[in-house]
């Protein structure tokens, strides 16, 4: 196109081009300044400060109608292809890196990259075709095409190279690697117990090892307990470096002379590779939860005591959402790492670090050895031998976690002992005590815990004339009062009139018609109640409270029929459970979303089972199965080429470590569901099949005695679970949905 063919600069857009260029402009600077975790001037934050700089400027001709807009506009266009161009190598780079690094984990990873790919050409691609076409177009010659075959060969070239940089590099010598779990067996003296149970062996200093590991030798990482100063078992890691058995025999000689006894913990090395900056937030996942260690010359840390440091979960790359969290941070880890006299500033790369694989072994109180893989042994088998002991292990957890003031803890770090309040609430109180009443098998210690559990929830009770409702703490006064607090606990105290009588049916009936206030005339619920006005708060279903509404009702309607002279009358009860489950499965979640996704319903299925003798509603039934289907979708299978730790679990997708509590709430809907099904005559496979991997999932995920060798608390943390495999602290809540998930599964599949 000549001069004469270009469009005079007041034929151009202006007031468009201004807004659509300002906007880029505006993504570009933020995501310069917030996206980086690093405080130093990244590449990424320089290219993407150049980028919103040169729309910046298009954007001010534009707005002044300046003459120059056509060729702002042009180099606007130009900056936006070199940037994509940028953005697209360094994402095609990443994604072969961490598929490579995580395998099916890494594919997952790999995807949300192209994700992002997505939105920056979203941003730049459509303004600069725009631009190039209405200010002359783009006509490539020989040397552009000829540039394009050079940038896609040394892409190729790139994609390769990362992909080789992803494996480790093997540092076990062969004539060993063979029959590892043997040569650790065999080098473990026997030893007498240790001088009190089960000692701790958490210890988060490193090991400091002769030299750094190598393939020119093996290395060799044992932790157990030796006496200090005083004489009392502290736990050490010492490092062993030598060629064949010698570093066995070392280890061997050490425990014989310096160890008191007890559990020995033995990380033979198995791979290294040298970590290199990628992309700022790639390079926090380049440890492998879980999986992978960490040196930094000769000092070393183990993939458990990683976990025990919860060094996984500590990188927050966008510092306006500090709750997003994941990954580590190398600043944190080299903290960790350095010796206690070091001093000098810390490098904030990963450059220096080298990530390590292990092979995992530890010795039981007999002596006997037991691999490791995430600090957990092989998974097992579903059945009625391995159910009865998990949830023995989670009754005997949640019985112990009650405190003096009746509430139960909140958190527990099992690698420190500290436990913690903060984070209560009465929801979870609520959930916890209604578990310890449906499931525990002893039931004398369960009646305690129930009482005392409920009586704090007593505590919290405000009266509103005939009518009452909870709100903690007691000591702040109540004036928005949210439907959740009070359903759940309604639920809670009537499950549990069997275990612990009459004693709080005065409260039942209070809150009872607290809920039957909030309802609305189309079966709906109010999200809450405004107590100095004495009215519910109009608003949208609250999540999760619609559901534990409609339970604690299907619960009352039938106490109401046996105890007429206590509760609500039964038949009012009826009418208003009837009305809230014909909002269910009518309007509640209906239309052209209810083909694609749910959101959480759990407590619906739970409702749903607890009516199947007394109120049986088709259309409430059927909502409940639709959902758990659903559901069953994202219990992840075989077949989803995941790593075997995954099979069963929850998410939507690979591309992060899937939580407990997905398949925990799982178990629960999908067992409810199961049951549910039963009653109806209905064929439930699709549902058994990803509730009996779940179910395996929660089993392997478990604390137990060989996976607590480093565990440590002022009550057993045997029978607890963690947020997941790659982040270690505890939280009641985390073990009362597994505990329930478990629980009923067990009965519905006929195993307990």
């Amino acid at each position: 196109m000549n001069d004469s063919e270009r469009p005079s600069p007041s034929a151009l857009p202006r007031w468009w081009l201004a807004l659509l260029s300002s906007f880029v402009a505006a993504v570009c600077l933020w995501a310069a300044g917030k996206l980086p975790w690093s405080d130093d001037w990244t590449l990424f934050a320089v290219m993407t400060t150049g980028l919103g700089l040169v729309h910046l400027g298009c954007a001010l001709t534009a707005l002044f109608g300046s003459p120059l807009r056509a060729k702002a506009w042009r180099i606007q266009g130009m900056g936006a292809m070199v940037y994509l161009a940028y953005v697209t190598w360094n994402l095609v780079r990443t994604s072969s890196y961490v598929a490579e690094l995580y395998g099916g984990l890494g594919k997952g990873v790999a995807v949300s990259l192209g994700l992002v790919w997505l939105i920056v050409a979203g941003l730049t691609v459509p303004l600069t075709a725009w631009g190039f076409a209405v200010t002359g177009g783009l006509r490539p010659g020989k040397v552009a095409k000829g540039s394009a075959a050079v940038l896609m060969l040394l892409a190729a070239v790139g994609v390769a190279r990362s992909r080789d940089a992803a494996a480790a590099e093997s540092i076990v010598q062969p004539e060993v690697a063979a029959d590892l779990a043997s040569l650790v067996e065999d080098h473990i003296p026997v030893m007498p117990a240790a001088p009190q149970r089960a000692p701790s062996l958490s210890t988060s200093k490193p090991a400091k090892c002769p030299k750094a590991p190598d393939p020119a030798f093996t290395t060799v990482v044992a932790t157990y307990l030796e006496a200090n100063e005083v004489g009392r078992p502290t736990p050490i890691s010492r490092c062993f470096q030598g060629d064949g058995v010698e570093p066995f025999e070392q280890m061997g000689d050490a425990l014989l002379m310096a160890s008191v006894g007890g559990r020995v913990k033995v990380d033979v090395l198995t791979g290294a590779q040298p970590l290199q900056h990628v992309v700022p937030v790639v390079d926090s996942m380049l440890l492998r939860p879980g999986l992978d260690g960490v040196c930094e010359g000769s000092r070393c840390l183990m993939p458990w005591q990683m976990l025990a440091l919860d060094a996984f979960n500590t990188n927050t790359p966008i510092p306006v959402i500090p709750d997003l969290r994941f990954g580590f941070n190398p600043v944190a880890l080299r903290k960790a790492l350095a010796p206690a006299d070091a001093t000098g500033p810390i490098p904030s790369g990963v450059d220096g670090l080298t990530r390590i694989e292990t092979r995992s072994f530890v010795s039981d109180a007999e002596g006997k050895i037991h691999p490791l893989r995430r600090m957990r042994r092989e998974r097992v088998e579903l059945s009625t031998e391995a159910l009865q002991t998990s949830v023995t292990g989670a009754e005997a957890y949640i019985h112990s976690a009650i405190g003096s003031d009746g509430r139960f803890e909140y958190k527990l770090h099992p690698f420190s002992g500290l436990v913690s309040y903060r984070g209560f609430a009465l929801a979870r109180q609520a959930g916890t005590t209604l578990v310890v009443c449906e499931l525990s098998q002893h039931d004398a210690r369960a009646r305690a815990v129930a009482r005392k559990a409920l009586a704090m929830m007593q505590s919290t009770e405000r009266l509103r004339g005939d009518m009452s409702m909870l709100k903690y703490p007691k000591a702040k006064p109540a004036k928005r009062v949210p439907l959740g607090d009070t359903a759940l606990a309604a639920i809670a105290f009537l499950s549990c009139r069997d275990r612990v009588g009459k004693r709080f049916d005065g409260t039942i009936d209070r809150i009872t018609k607290f809920l039957l206030s909030m309802q609305r005339d189309n079966g709906s619920f109010h999200p809450a109640y405004d107590f100095e006005k004495g009215e519910p708060i109009p608003g949208p279903d609250p999540l999760y409270a619609v559901g534990q509404a409609i339970f604690a009702l299907v619960l009352l309607e039938e106490a109401s029929a046996e105890n007429p002279e206590l509760f609500t009358d039964a038949a009012a009860v009826h009418e208003a459970v009837e009305r809230a489950m014909d909002y269910i499965s009518q309007d509640y979640w209906s239309g052209f979303v209810r083909d694609f996704f749910f959101m959480e319903e759990n407590w619906n299925c739970l409702a749903a089972r607890a009516a199947l003798g007394h109120h049986r509603h088709d259309g409430y039934e059927k909502f409940c199965l639709d959902y758990v289907r659903y559901k069953a979708r994202l219990i992840l299978s075989e077949d989803d080429a995941v790593d075997p730790d995954l099979v069963g679990g929850y998410g939507y997708g690979n591309v992060l470590l899937p939580h407990n509590t997905g398949s925990a709430g799982f178990g629960e809907a999908g067992s409810a569901a199961l049951a549910i099904s039963k009653a109806r005559g209905e064929d439930a496979a699709d549902i058994e099949a990803p509730l009996r991997r779940a179910i395996e999932f929660l089993l392997h995920h478990q604390w137990d005695e060989v996976a607590c060798f480093a565990c440590e608390g002022p009550h057993p943390v045997v029978g607890g679970f963690s947020e997941h495999m790659g982040s270690p602290t505890i939280r009641i809540d985390y073990v009362q949905h597994a505990w329930a998930g478990l629980g009923h599964s067990a009965r519905v599949l006929g195993l307990l």
